[in-house]
């Protein structure tokens, strides 16, 4: 499958695997990286028929219950309700569930709080800034493995112009002599991501290595083999596609308003046996696709100036 979106990998010039405060500065970069983010934001008036992100005010279920479709870049499709939640309503959504994480890293959780947590996963990490030219996107990845060949261990972050991560993937590839069983998989798996009200359709497919859960917006969880089993609040639309948007991450390119956190998971089986040599994992919402206010800041500049724009041509007179 080809990419829909060329990715920059512009490397951190790390001069060894262990960092340190005195020669490379994290907080800094992301930072800087999280500014760019708000000076480049997407306007909604520059997207002909796309409303903007409704700020949800009254906490979850303020806005009314109409389900519509989200596009990638974290906006209505033209002509379709906004987000049911969005992410100043996410936190309180977050406090209500039973909270999925990947590494112990959490949807909605600040890169710069993130980044200690994920160098601890794996000591060999080597960080790379990723930008995807497409919708602004920012994000981190933390790759191991041999130089000049493909990670055995990636761990992906991406963040809203808040720097706040709407995305969270990971990459195992094991070694040849330690493979995982399907069995030992699937069993830390549903203990770890089940919630205890989970509404579960069918997982009893043998030598089967995909597992899907489901929030929606009301906080019941759903779990399957996909996320469209048995129409689920992040079952695809109509015409949907998956798409990659970086190595190891692939999602769909738009989502049920519905949806308020989604995670797949994939493994890779040794032919006809029950053995795991590689994974994949990711996670993400749709409501911390955009942040809300940022949105909204730039929206009222991008007003601002407009009728700026406007008053100043008003002197200006045709020539006849």
């Amino acid at each position: 499958m080809k990419k829909i979106a060329s990715l920059i990998l512009a490397g951190f010039a790390l001069s060894s695997t262990q960092v340190n405060a005195q020669t490379f500065n994290l907080k800094k970069i992301i930072k800087e990286s999280v500014k760019e983010g708000q000076q480049s934001a997407s306007k909604p008036e520059q997207t002909p028929g796309v409303a903007p992100v409704p700020t949800s005010s009254g906490g979850i279920g303020s806005v009314p219950a109409k389900e519509g479709v989200v596009q990638l870049d974290g906006l209505p499709r033209p002509g379709s309700p906004g987000l049911l939640l969005d992410s100043n309503s996410f936190p309180k959504f977050l406090a209500s569930i039973h909270k999925p994480e990947i590494g112990g890293i959490s949807l909605g959780m600040n890169v710069n709080d993130a980044l200690p947590i994920i160098k601890k996963l794996n000591p060999n990490y080597k960080i790379d800034k990723l930008n995807i030219m497409v919708n602004n996107y920012r994000g981190i990845a933390a790759k191991a493995g041999s130089a000049n060949a493909m990670p055995t261990d990636q761990f992906t972050v991406y963040f809203n112009e808040a720097g706040n991560i709407w995305l969270i993937g990971r990459h195992i590839e094991l070694p040849k002599d330690q493979p995982l069983l399907l069995d030992t998989y699937k069993k830390a798996l549903f203990e770890k991501y089940d919630a205890p009200n989970v509404i579960v359709a069918e997982r009893n497919r043998p030598n089967f290595g995909y597992f899907a859960w489901a929030y929606g917006v009301d906080g019941q969880q759903t779990a399957s083999h996909h996320l469209d089993s048995k129409s689920g609040p992040c079952a695809a639309q109509q015409y949907s596609m998956i798409v990659p948007i970086t190595d190891f991450v692939q999602i769909q390119n738009s989502f049920r308003n519905t949806c308020a956190i989604a995670l797949t998971t994939n493994a890779s089986m040794k032919s006809n046996t029950d053995l795991i040599q590689s994974y994949d994992m990711v996670m993400y919402s749709p409501a911390l696709i955009r942040d809300v206010n940022s949105m909204n800041a730039a929206q009222a500049e991008y007003l601002k100036k407009k009728a700026e724009a406007e008053e100043k041509a008003r002197a200006n007179k045709p020539q006849f």
